[in-house]
């Protein structure tokens, strides 16, 4: 069904763009103007930046001069912009050679048949096993070939949340760092002192807020989202005292009376402002955090587990850089995404984007600092991807607007811990088991844990 749609979507953009593609200028992928022939390659970024475009350039230069035969032409296509004018090159068949893919666009360009499987160059990659369990386990073989019965892209890197410390405030304390989130609330109310105006934990009050109390629901619920009849885990007694236990937090005054009101920005000021001294977020903040914090005040350890050993974790791959159905030179731009994905361009690109390692980190040596707890979170072969909350067309307005003016009204005393659940339950159970109804052959969100080695 996915294939008719697809393809029908697709016909009519193929008659406006019979010969827009950068790549029919070199055909055959040759330079017929050299001596010794060189074979061209065309790769695509989707998001163009000033540090992308700036590693790219560097990557690139080494590649060829590495491999004089081979020239890459690289060609960038806003985000915005980029699955339209994709899809539209892979229904014209004039796709780039090597095309940064992002993991959901699979979807549609498997069924179309834009990429070529690389199940066979994968298997036979020389670094395949120096790739974190959770890149291995999850994101080749369950959200690939599990589902694909081929690998079609390489991730670039991940993004995922870890835990920012205080170290120097546990120390002084005389508290271990936490590795549970039994361990992780006694922190919060131990580190708490309002008389110096330090606070555990750094709250976020505001929008997305339910997310990180979900987070810690999903911790109870084995990482589930859903019954198998689309009834929310939220409606599980376990999760009402889940919930009870982080919105505490707050309401016990482990995080500032004004966290409320916290966003993104908030908590990040709270945590390096030295007001809070436990911050849930992801790699982005740790520039932040270098240009203002001492280096002996923080780091970043990893995602707590819960009662049963599991750590439960939402991560992704950003992008991944996939070969065209169509490519001429399928051998020569494999060994470019072979040059892309080494662990020592993959670590150059992870640092310059502060993303996560593809990698493991066994020596201690490819990553320093803070990026540690990011790749121990994911090279932990207890980590599980939680299930999402859906695809149904309320999610938005549950997202957007729903989900934290029902948590700001119990935090507020405005509603109990029982009519808010109740409310966030019936809301995802409601528009879950309608999509159910309405798309039978799209499968329930479930928890992913990895094959184990």
């Amino acid at each position: 069904m996915l294939k008719k749609v697809t393809a029908g979507v697709l016909v009519g953009a193929m008659l406006t763009i019979s010969a827009c593609s950068s790549s029919n200028e070199t055909k055959n992928g040759e330079d017929k103007g050299s001596s010794n022939k060189k074979v061209e390659i065309s790769f695509v970024d989707v998001s163009p930046s000033p540090d992308r475009t700036k590693y790219f350039n560097e990557v690139i230069a080494a590649f060829e001069q590495a491999n004089p035969d081979i020239r890459v032409k690289m060609e960038t296509v806003p985000w915005d912009q980029a699955f339209k004018k994709l899809a539209m090159q892979g229904a014209s068949k004039t796709m780039p050679d090597v095309v940064n893919m992002y993991p959901t666009w699979l979807n549609t360009f498997v069924p179309a048949g834009y990429l070529e499987p690389l199940s066979t160059r994968y298997d036979a990659w020389s670094d395949k096993d120096k790739l974190t369990n959770f890149v291995s386990g999850i994101t080749m073989e369950e959200l690939q070939r599990k589902v694909y019965k081929e690998i079609y892209y390489m991730p670039d890197a991940l993004m995922s949340s870890a835990l920012f410390v205080r170290k120097d405030w546990f120390k002084d304390a005389n508290l271990p760092l936490p590795t549970t989130w039994d361990e992780l609330f006694t922190a919060s109310e131990k580190l708490t002192d309002p008389a110096k105006n330090r606070y555990g934990w750094a709250y976020r009050g505001s929008r997305a807020g339910f997310d990180q109390i979900f987070a810690y629901i999903t911790a109870v619920t084995g990482g589930e989202s859903y019954e198998k009849d689309g009834t929310s885990v939220l409606l599980r007694p376990e999760a009402l005292e889940a919930f009870v236990r982080f919105t505490d937090i707050y309401k016990k005054g482990f995080a500032p009376k004004d966290a409320i009101n916290w966003g993104y920005q908030e908590m990040v000021q709270g945590f390096t402002s030295g007001v809070t001294g436990i911050l849930n977020q992801t790699t982005e903040v740790i520039a932040t955090a270098k240009s203002s914090m001492t280096d002996d005040s923080w780091t970043v350890i990893p995602y707590p587990k819960g009662a049963d050993g599991k750590r439960y974790i939402g991560a992704s791959a950003t992008w991944g850089y996939s070969v065209s159905a169509e490519s001429k030179h399928k051998d020569e731009s494999w060994k470019f995404i072979e040059f892309l994905s080494s662990p020592e361009n993959n670590l150059k690109y992870s640092n310059a984007l502060t993303m996560i390692p593809i990698f493991k980190n066994e020596d201690k040596t490819l990553a320093e600092g803070p990026m540690q707890g990011f790749i121990d979170t994911l090279d932990d072969p207890d980590s599980y991807l939680v299930a999402d909350l859906g695809n149904f067309p309320e999610l938005g307005e549950f997202r957007e607007s729903f989900m934290d003016a029902e948590v700001q009204k119990y935090l507020l005393n405005k509603q109990t811990a029982e009519q808010t659940l109740k409310n966030l339950g019936d809301f995802l159970t409601k528009a879950q088991q309608k999509y159910m109804k309405d798309n039978p052959e799209v499968p329930l969100p479930h928890v992913t844990k990895p094959q184990m080695k």
